[in-house]
Formats: structure tokens, sequence, C-alpha cells
């Protein structure tokens, strides 16, 4: 017969589904049946039927297509058409079961037809696994290479946090009167010389150094509030003792310690005098001395819920997910983003009508949280009925939550998407990242592989504890205002500082990075955590570390983010860029490489491979930025620095 030409499909990547069961048959029996072997004997062969059945697998490889293709076949061979007059006709119009009994009598005629057929089977399958795989990997690189420049895109539901479990880490959102005192202490611990009066060494009682320094703390405070309402604290503040208005002072002092959490780049220079007046309040002789004590647990979603008529099934409700999920706007159209911002509002209103009664008619209204009459008699007007600003409270303090994860999670996510999509653990060829000691400033050694292992793990350890931050604010001021936990003054190489364990801290660190060492399989470098000695004295300097994680990622990626758009805004840029750099991927690889390599080289005073190392080496390097080569780059994006100011605004 002529020569075959096999139909389109045969030589396609994918099978359509309907030729799935077709093509490996019509290559098996083309392959077989060539010019020289369609003999008047192997035409006799096939029109014979089947004299031996295949192997076992065959067989039931060729019930399995029976099956799936059943109907079609009886209604083909019940058909009146014409038969094909040459075996090349008859080939291209054969159902699948005649081929499957062309196959069984090739066998029947030559045994050794079955090994080919397996064979070619064989490479059939692997042909199809590598185009699969070939399809695969050309959709994830395309998947990665979108989102390189956009950024997260929306968790979904499964990713989202638990909130029945994670309420008691949530604090509550701030209400305008709480705002109101929050500015008050802002301003009272701004003029406060706490922390310079009392963490020096000098003779005499420090107990009582302490309560005299506490005292003129809530002296500020008092003064402050008659100012600000001289009609309703005037006469509670100024007539009666400090001990009498404890339940005000120890609410003014959550509400800085609850913002604190809320919003870790702000209050830079005054939360540190206020918990260390804290943690100085709750021992015995000093609480004595001042009268009251000065500590209440942190208002959290847990708290107000657990006051609340039906408030845990306000929490398991699946409405919650979506009044409280974040809008993302990158990829969609106006119209979609506004369907979610319907639905956000629906989702509000249906939870208000659900869980909230209205109050009783002309009845009064109760008080919010923070009102300063309520805080100066000492009591509330707070019941068990949830009202719709109870509902709004909790949503309101959740998608606090959610928004808080995303914004310090999704530059460890960039940068872990960067340095996977850019680098090869296993290629060194082109942008290498392997680090000599005394190199560059580098003091570890580290070859390509092993480099981009250790960023690779240290990034995913700051992702994991980036999405444990309140849980880890929670444990902080429980270990600080622990009164059993005693701290010395010690001289680490900065100054004096408070120097006590953090066994909490400690604790939930181990649990972070065991989570990090099982998923990532191995662990260069050390695995151990810093906590009560000369590198990291206590447990505030800790968190205030890993607080400044997103501060050092996200303009590096905001940077790269803008380099494109810099570099298509005018011809002078561009030329300026392709003269210093080639081109514009040259720059982006160049800032990656130089950060994946010294910003993780062990340099820094206190720097290394243990866990509080690496931020250390980051920090080193943020400080030599401006001496970069393409630092001139990074300005042009808008780069201002990695660090906010220490004022004590908002």
């Amino acid at each position: 017969s002529a020569q075959y030409n096999p139909p389109a499909i045969v030589r396609c990547g994918r099978a359509a589904p309907g030729n799935r069961i077709r093509r490996p048959l019509h290559l098996c029996i083309w392959r077989l049946a060539s010019p020289s072997r369609a003999s008047a004997a192997m035409a006799a062969a096939m029109a014979g039927g089947s004299k031996k059945r295949l192997s076992e697998m065959l067989d039931v490889d060729m019930e399995g297509a029976a099956v799936e293709q059943g109907p079609d076949v009886e209604m083909e061979e019940s058909s009146g058409a014409q038969r094909p007059a040459s075996f090349a006709e008859w080939f291209q119009v054969a159902s699948a079961s005649e081929l499957r009994n062309c196959l069984k009598s090739l066998v029947g005629e030559m045994p050794q037809v079955a090994t080919q057929v397996q064979e070619m089977l064989t490479e059939e399958k692997a042909h199809q696994e590598w185009v699969n795989q070939e399809e695969k990997s050309w959709n994830d690189k395309k998947a990665a290479s979108a989102n390189l420049d956009q950024p997260a895109k929306a968790p979904d539901n499964r990713e989202r946090e638990n909130f029945d479990m994670q309420a008691r880490f949530i604090p509550l959102r701030l209400t305008p009167d709480e705002r109101t005192l929050l500015v008050i202490l802002s301003g009272a611990m701004y003029v406060s010389e706490y922390t310079g009066k009392v963490d020096v060494y000098h003779a005499g009682n420090k107990s009582r150094r302490m309560a005299l320094q506490i005292q003129q703390v809530c002296a500020i405070l008092a003064g402050l509030v008659v100012s600000n309402n001289f009609d309703i604290a005037r006469k509670p503040l100024i007539e009666r003792e400090f001990a009498e208005n404890a339940h005000f002072f120890s609410a003014v002092f959550e509400v800085g310690r609850r913002y604190k959490i809320l919003s870790p780049d702000k209050l830079r220079g005054t939360y540190g005098k206020l918990i260390h007046m804290l943690q100085d309040s709750v021992k015995d002789d000093v609480a004595r001395a001042v009268g009251f004590e000065c500590v209440v647990p942190v208002k959290s979603v847990a708290t107000l819920v657990a006051m609340k008529q039906r408030g845990q099934e306000l929490l398991n409700d699946p409405l919650l997910t979506t009044a409280t999920g974040e809008i993302y706007e990158s990829g969609k159209t106006r119209a979609e983003v506004q369907a979610e911002v319907r639905d956000k509002s629906e989702a509000l209103r249906e939870l208000k009508e659900k869980y909230a009664e209205k109050a009783a008619a002309g009845g009064p209204a109760p008080k919010a949280a923070g009102d300063l009459g309520e805080l100066l008699r000492g009591k509330t007007s707070e019941t068990a009925v949830m009202t719709e600003e109870n509902v709004e409270t909790i949503i309101a303090s959740i998608s606090d939550h959610l928004s808080f994860q995303r914004f310090n999670r999704e530059p460890c996510e960039r940068m872990i998407t960067f340095l996977k999509t850019y680098f090869n653990p296993n290629d060194d060829r082109g942008w290498s990242l392997e680090i000599n000691r005394g190199r560059g400033g580098s003091c570890l050694s580290h070859g390509h592989k092993t480099q981009f292992t250790f960023v690779l793990q240290s990034l995913m350890l700051w992702r994991e504890i980036m999405g444990s931050m309140f849980a880890l604010w929670q444990c902080t001021e429980d270990d600080l205002l622990d009164p059993s936990l005693r701290y010395r003054l010690c001289d680490t190489g900065q100054g004096l500082n408070r120097l006590q364990s953090a066994p909490r801290v400690s604790r939930m660190m181990q649990h972070i990075l065991h989570k990090v060492q099982s998923e990532v399989g191995g662990w260069v470098g050390l695995s151990v955590v810093h906590l009560g000695d000369r590198d990291v004295p206590n447990a505030l300097v800790f968190i205030d570390k890993y607080t400044q994680v997103p501060q050092i990622l996200a303009p590096i990626v905001a940077c790269l983010d803008k380099l494109p758009e810099v570099y298509e805004s005018s011809r002078a840029t561009r030329e300026l860029i392709d003269k210093e750099f080639n081109n514009l991927d040259t720059l982006r690889m160049l800032i990656l490489q130089d950060f994946f390599r010294h910003g993780f080289d062990g340099s820094g005073d206190d720097g290394g491979s243990c866990v509080d190392g690496r931020l250390t080496s980051c920090w080193n390097w943020c400080s030599k930025v401006e001496k970069k080569k393409y630092f001139p780059a990074l300005l042009l994006t808008g780069f201002t620095g990695f660090d906010g100011g220490f004022d004590g605004g908002w």
C-alpha cells in the first residue's frame, strides 16, 4: 500500500479525549504493518480474526479501550458503510475493535510482535508523560513570571486562619475614644524620663525610685486628660488619689500596648519606656508603693466574644470569611471588584441582622469602649447583649489581622519566588550565590547550592514568624510582665540593658523553627535562638528585631517591581541603565544576587549562621547599600531607606 500519513492528532503533544485509544493502536499497527510485511499472508492473517490473545497487560488495556469505545463501535460495525478497497484506506477508518483484533492476529502469526507492541506502548506512555511534564513546567513558569511583577493574589479560603483558634491573639481595634487616650499616653511617655532615671547604677532604694517615677507618669497623664476634658476629668483626677483611679490608668496603659501590637512600626520611642515601666510595676514592693496594679490583659477578639451572647456562633459563621476578606484589584475588572465589595457589604449586613440585638426602645445606648466618664467612674455599661457595634468591631479586628498578615508575609513570599525563579540550586553558571569568608565582607563560606538553601530556609523562617507575630507579641508581653522572671542590668556592649529570660517566646520559636526544618528537609548553619543573653537581652529586643523584616524586604520588592516602569519612562533612563548594566534584566539580577549573597553572609557585630545572625547580616547589608553600584537605580524607583522615623507620631 501507499505510504501512510498519520492524522494530525498523532503528531500533537496531547491527544484529544476521543482519540486517546486510537492513537497508540494506529501507531502500533502502522509500525508493524510496513509495506514489506503487507503480504498476502499478512492480509489473510488480518482477515482470519483472533488466533491468540495478547499478553495479560495488553489484553487488559484493550478490553478497557473496548469498554470505553463500546456503543460507537457497535454502531460503526452495524452500519452498511462501503468496505475500504486497500489496507491504507482500512487503516484510516478502522475502529478500535478492528484494530484490536488485527493486533491479536499479528501476535498469533508472529509471537515477536507482542514484544514490539509492548516496547511501543512503553515508548508512547513515556512520550505522553514527557508531554504532560513539559506542559506543566511551561504553565508553572508562565504563572510564576506573571506573579513576579504583581502583588500577591487573595489567599484561598483553605489558607485562611481558623478564627476560633486565632481569636485570642487578635487585638481589638481601637475606638475613637481610645484613640484620644492613646494620643494623651503618647505625649505623657514622650516627656517622661523613666528609663533614664531607673535603668542606671545608683545607691538607695530602687523600688522607691521606680514607684516615684510611675506616679510622676500618672500625674502627667492626669494633667493632660484634665486639660483635654476639664468638666468630666477635673474632680476625679484632681481630688482623688491615684489608687482610686486605678481602673482609668490601667485602661490607658492597655490601650497603648494594644495599639503597639496592631502597629509595630509606631510608638517606637515611647513603647520601650511604657513596657519597662509596667515591667517594674508588677514587682510586689513597687505595686504596694504605687497603690494599684498597672497591668491588665490586652483586649482581644476572644475576650469580647466570651462576654457576648452567640459570640462563638459568630466566629464559626461562614459569612465571616466573606465579611473579613481583603479585596484585591490586580488582575480584575472594575465590575468584578465592585461585585466583591457588594458581597462583603452584604455579608456584614447579614451578620448584623443575624447576631446583633437592638437596644430597647427609650433605653440609654451603651457607651463605647474607652469612654472617659465610665473609665473615671470605674464602671462599665457593657452587657452580654451583642450590638451592631460589637459585630463591626469583631469584623474590623479580624480584617486588621488579615491585612497585617499580608503586609508582613507578602515581602517574604515574593523574595522566595524571586529566589526559586531566577536561581537554580544545581546550576551555578551565570549568577552564582557562592560566598567566601573574607571576600566582600563575608564571614561565612558557602557554595552556590549551600547558600541557596541557607537563604531559602531563612526567608521561610521569617515568613512563619511574620504569620505568628500577634501570638509572639502576646508571649513577649507575658514574659516581660511575669513577676516571677526577674531581670538584671547588664552592659551588653550597647549600653545597659535588662537581661531577662523569655521561656514563652523561646518555646514558640522552637516550634516555628521545627516546622520550617521539617519543610526544607535539612538545615544549614546553627539553629540556636538567642534569648536572654548579651546578643538578645530580653523578649522586647527579640520582637523588635523581627518587626523590621518587612521594613527590609518590602523596599527591595518595590524597587524590583518599579524598575520596568522606570526603564520605559524615558529614553535617557533606558540609555543610562543599558550603559551601566547592559539591560534591565541584568540590573534586577545584580540586585537579587548581591542581596542573596551579602544579605546572608554572616556579617555584622553579632552575625553568623544562627537564627538571629541572619537578620543581623541583612541589617549590615542595608547599612552599606549606598555604596552599591546599583544604588542610583534604586533612587530612581523612589527608594528612601529601609527604616521609618522614630518620632512619636502616628
